[in-house]
C-alpha cells in the first residue's frame, strides 16, 4: 500500500534530483523510495563482522604478530 510523503528540501536539490531521475528513467519517488529500502539493507561490515577469526600469532612469527598489531588492535 502506497501512502503520500510531504518533505520540504531545497529547491536546487529537488531540481537536480529531478533531472537524476529522468535520466534514469525513474520517477522521483521510485529514487525516494529505493533510497529509504537501502537503510534497511545491512553495510558490507555488518553482512561480514565477526565473521572471521583474529589468528592467534605462534612465538616467533613476528610478521603476524606485526600485522595483527597494525590492523587489528591499534583499531
Amino acid at each position: 500500500m502506497k501512502t503520500k510523503l510531504t518533505l520540504t528540501v531545497d529547491r536546487d536539490v529537488v531540481a537536480d534530483a529531478k533531472k537524476f531521475a529522468k535520466r534514469n528513467g525513474i520517477s522521483l519517488s521510485e529514487m525516494v523510495e529505493g533510497q529509504f529500502r537501502k537503510l534497511k539493507e545491512p553495510s558490507f561490515a555488518q553482512k561480514w563482522y565477526g565473521k572471521f577469526e583474529i589468528p592467534v600469532p605462534k612465538p616467533g612469527d613476528g610478521r603476524l604478530k606485526h600485522l595483527l598489531e597494525k590492523y587489528v588492535h591499534d583499531h
